[in-house]
């Protein structure tokens, strides 16, 4: 965790260890209740072999048959962004020699994995096996409050208003505030879209404010980059979709550059890209990075997926293609010089699978996960020599992670300015500022929401009923 954090920045190193003690406590109460965390095997830390890391067994996921939902498996939307059936462990294995095969055997099962598998492993615990009462559609529109105590909340549903008095306490866990009007302008980007459902638009802070609480900056900038494919919305809505590229951006035979032709980044791990996006060129006066285009070549596009297209498949117009790297920059509005001379310096070195600029392809993790292991010598580069050339216009994606939350204690109680608690209020997830922790390890989102869930949930059962005190 120390390398994670960095030089020169401070934090709690107590606060730190408290957090770390009741994220292995909470995973194993989840797991005796019956979600099913399973260590990814194969599968080492984002920043293995860098002073504390392990080589494997520190990443966890959830994997269930859609069955095992009953009623609610039509509820859970399935994910645009990752294709679901194969555990990461399957995908990670060396044992894995058809993945074409894993996806079938998946498909037939019903099986979720990744973000949809852990979802599915919560409902199924609480709603299935439990019958916890879960309103849909419903949206919170004020805290009840006793004085300076919160007792309990006012929803909007599709039938109308519905009141919910709380016996211990209200845990708000409905994320950042990704799709607010000045979420760009908060986070410091040019201009962000969210890739989050369209409903997280930071209902938490303004419920919270009117309660006394405090929002504060917690967590580094955390964002990528992404593309609207024509025609893609969010699932249940008509609000355009725009991808995160993810699990493409390290893949060989591609890379990233700014309107002049350079590269700024290893396009292979997303968290390398977000301080050079943030950078603005105070001579120039204009962002130094942005805008930015992921460039590729036919031999990409006839071996690998792009966003829902599968590899060979017809890409759309909106997608700007040329003959030669100097016709793709003219066509895009890039600086044909720069991008020949950055062409020259890539191909060459990625044919060696070197990068000495950037050192794209060194992260075991980023090898693993976001390569092409049948790829050498380098899973995650490959030269741009085969033409056509395409050039995608990105966006500034977020997911969710604001730099911006509300203040909580080692028991998920939210804090007013002066460090008292607001009586019965709790906050988890990206709701809750991340002071724990500057920078990001893989899960540490999904990690911070289910332990801080639990500290709430700990705290308010062990707590006398919400009242002003």
């Amino acid at each position: 965790m120390d390398h994670v954090q960095g030089e020169g920045r401070p934090v709690d190193r107590r606060a730190r260890r408290a957090y770390l003690e009741l994220a292995v406590e909470a995973t194993r109460w989840y797991r005796a209740a019956g979600v099913p965390f399973e260590v990814i095997r194969d599968c080492p830390d984002l920043y293995h072999p860098a002073p504390g890391s392990t080589a494997e067994g520190r990443l966890l996921e959830c994997v269930l048959p859609g069955a095992a939902l009953g009623a609610w498996r039509d509820k859970l939307r399935p994910s645009p962004y990752y294709e679901i059936g194969v555990p990461r462990s399957d995908i990670y294995s060396a044992r894995a020699l058809d993945p074409a095969d894993d996806r079938r055997r998946g498909a037939e099962q019903d099986l979720l994995t990744h973000g949809s598998g852990l979802s599915a492993a919560f409902v199924r615990a609480a709603l299935v096996e439990r019958g916890v009462d879960c309103l849909l559609r419903h949206r919170a529109t004020e805290l009840l409050t006793d004085g300076n105590a919160v007792t309990g909340a006012v929803l909007e549903g599709p039938d109308g208003r519905v009141t919910v008095r709380a016996r211990h306490g209200v845990l708000i866990a409905s994320g950042g505030y990704g799709y607010a009007p000045d979420a760009g302008e908060l986070e410091d980007v040019p201009a962000l879209v969210e890739s989050a459902p369209p409903v997280v638009e930071g209902d938490a802070l303004l419920l919270a404010q009117r309660a006394g609480a405090a929002t504060v900056r917690g967590a580094d900038p955390f964002f990528s980059v992404g593309f609207h494919f024509p025609g893609e919305t969010h699932p249940g809505s008509d609000v355009p979709l725009c991808r995160p590229l993810l699990e493409h951006l390290g893949l060989p035979h591609s890379m990233i550059v700014n309107r002049d032709g350079r590269r700024f980044g290893d396009e292979s791990y997303y968290g390398a890209l977000i301080g050079a996006l943030r950078r603005f060129d105070g001579r120039n006066k204009r962002w130094a990075n942005h805008p930015c285009w992921f460039l590729a070549d036919e031999e990409f596009h006839r071996r690998y997926r792009l966003g829902p297209y599968g590899p060979g498949d017809p890409w759309p117009d909106s997608i700007v293609r040329a003959d030669s790297p100097e016709e793709l920059a003219r066509a895009a509005g890039i600086d044909p010089d720069g991008l020949a001379a950055t062409f020259a310096t890539y191909n060459g070195n990625a044919e060696r699978g070197e990068d000495p600029e950037f050192h794209r392809g060194s992260l075991p993790f980023i090898r693993r996960a976001y390569g092409d292991p049948l790829h050498t010598p380098n899973p995650n580069l490959g030269p741009l020599a085969t033409p056509p050339y395409y050039a995608l216009p990105l966006s500034i994606v977020g997911f969710g992670m604001g730099t911006l939350g509300l203040w909580i204690d080692g028991h998920a109680r939210v804090r007013r300015r002066d460090g008292s608690t607001v009586t019965g209020l709790y906050a988890t997830g990206n709701a809750a500022a991340t002071k724990e922790l500057k920078g990001y390890v893989t899960g540490l989102a999904n990690a911070r929401n289910h332990t801080y869930a639990y500290a709430a949930a700990t705290h308010a059962l062990s707590s006398p009923p919400p009242r002003d005190r």
